[in-house]
């Protein structure tokens, strides 16, 4: 009896607790089936953001939220807080399938950070500051960390240690649309991540049915879909043309938020920011215009105004350079006759620029700002600018190419120590001085071999401020009387000053008010 009874309480506890384990796995899996975010919680999405997730807790029914970072990019405060970031063109660590785990890996915290006034240089990692060597716990002013270019790099293999960014970055909840989690963004973050990896138009479409369109970069490509009535969603796809093993550029290159930023707005300033501020009006119709310089005139400007306000830019303190139309012919002698693009496809117009605005263009030229890519830009400041420019560029030209072709030649250990490959390096000479000859083009690989072969014309020690500000333009040029041809030796300031325009020459033109076809709040899919 006592054993039988055993045996029936034995196996009621078995039915029960098989009952029990079946009942719980149901359950289990239909609550994996209702949960919105099932396909959202996998490191296969998420990427190493699987470690930022929030517990369980064992109160409550539901699974949290998932979360991601909050990504934010402005004037003042740089992307996510850092004003001077890494890019690379491949992803540098794990990422997952969602777009912003991608861009996360394409853009880096440079250490050290660029904050104080003055730092410290101190890493296991080797320090290339502008293509130079530097040394441990040397002290560098706060304007020349904002040019270090610091990054991990095997030197034997060539290729990058993947970096431990952003882990400061704060978290917000993902919001499901349709069948994806998202991450809400505002669009003025959209616009300045696009002008950060040199973004530029593919096609913008828009109908009854919504707003469709694709951005190309540097980093990947874009893609914007508003279906009508819905919420606007973004989603981007990196590079699959290339890859770490056939990379032959350095995998990371510094880029500073708040001029992609200006150059975007077509706001010029001077290097310390403060002391000269100037705006560029837009590209006009067909017809005659004149330049004229106007004092704190910008917020009575129509254009890039309100995506400078947008950015966080104070539109209060920025002169302003009006184009108005001339109703009957100068008779100024003193007037500099430029040629430039209309808004009407294959047609030009004529912009007269006075002796004082000639004076104001010199001063802004000297003014652009140093780039290691080439620039999404205003193209109202590209027009004139070039044109103003060519003239003097036209001569000293080929005078640019040979310096930049013995720089490369002559100093080829200094390359494949700032990570370019030693079979690429054998090459860069020519490549420099042909893309310089060439007088423009659509490359920004062209625009880093150019660009990082000047900087070895550069030296280190001299004050940063000279790559921002040059004096070429409004005094060393006045000196140049005569077309300069075969091998002359320009000094770094020349080189410096027609190496920007290079790259003004090789950017390409954004339309800066694509903020009309955007909500304020996207969600990055």
């Amino acid at each position: 009896m006592d054993a039988a009874s055993t045996a029936a309480g034995w196996l009621s506890f078995v039915v029960t607790a098989v009952g029990l384990g079946s009942l719980i796995t149901q359950t289990n899996a239909i609550e994996e089936r209702l949960d919105p975010f099932h396909t959202s919680r996998s490191e296969e999405f998420l990427g190493n953001w699987i470690s930022r997730q929030p517990k369980r807790s064992w109160s409550k029914l539901t699974k949290p939220t998932p979360v991601g970072p909050v990504i934010s990019a402005r004037l003042g405060d740089g992307f996510c807080g850092s004003n001077t970031i890494g890019v690379s063109r491949l992803s540098i660590g794990k990422t997952g399938n969602a777009g912003w785990t991608a861009i996360l890996a394409l853009f880096h915290e440079l250490a050290p950070p660029p904050t104080p006034r003055l730092g410290r240089v101190s890493t296991a990692a080797t320090k290339l500051h502008l293509g130079k060597q530097v040394d441990e716990e040397q002290n560098v002013p706060s304007e020349k960390l904002d040019f270090d270019l610091a990054f991990n790099l095997d030197l034997e293999k060539g290729s990058p240690k993947p970096p431990k960014s952003w882990t400061h970055l704060p978290a917000q909840p993902l919001t499901r649309n349709e069948s994806s989690s998202c991450l809400v963004m505002s669009r003025a973050t959209l616009i300045a991540i696009l002008s950060l990896c040199n973004g530029r138009t593919m096609f913008r479409y828009n109908d009854a049915s919504g707003h469709r369109s694709a951005y190309g970069s540097y980093c990947g490509t874009w893609y914007i879909n508003w279906p009508l009535g819905q919420a606007a969603v973004v989603s981007f796809a990196p590079h699959d043309s290339h890859s770490v093993a056939t990379d032959v550029y350095p995998p990371i290159f510094p880029v500073r938020v708040d001029k992609c930023i200006q150059m975007l707005a077509g706001v010029m300033t001077s290097s310390d920011s403060d002391t000269f501020k100037c705006a560029f009006p837009g590209r006009k119709p067909p017809g005659t215009w004149i330049l004229q310089y106007q004092r704190k005139g910008f917020p009575g400007a129509h254009g890039s105004r309100h995506l400078y306000n947008m950015m966080g830019g104070k539109v209060f303190e920025v002169d302003f350079l009006l184009a108005r139309r001339c109703e009957t012919e100068s008779q100024d002698s003193e007037n500099l006759a430029l040629v430039l693009p209309s808004l009407e496809k294959n047609t030009t117009l004529s912009l007269l620029v006075p002796k004082v605005e000639q004076g104001i263009l010199e001063h802004c030229l000297d003014c652009l700002p140093w780039s290691w890519l080439s620039w999404s830009v205003h193209r109202g400041l590209r027009d004139i600018l070039v044109a103003f420019a060519k003239p003097t560029m036209n001569n000293l030209r080929s005078a640019l190419a040979s310096a930049l072709h013995s720089a490369a030649e002559e100093n080829k250990s200094r390359l494949q120590a700032k990570g370019w490959a030693p079979e690429f390096v054998d090459v860069m000479a020519d490549m420099a001085s042909s893309s310089v000859l060439a007088g423009g083009g659509n490359s920004g690989d062209i625009v880093r071999v150019v660009t990082d072969v000047a900087l070895l014309l550069w030296d280190a020690s001299n004050d940063p401020r000279g790559l921002d500000e040059t004096r070429f333009w409004r005094q060393e040029r006045h000196r140049q009387a005569e077309p300069v041809e075969g091998k002359v030796q320009l000094s770094t300031d020349t080189v410096i000053a027609l190496t920007k325009i290079f790259v003004l020459e090789w950017s390409v033109e954004f339309d800066y008010q694509m903020y009309h076809d955007l909500p304020p709040r996207i969600l990055f899919a």
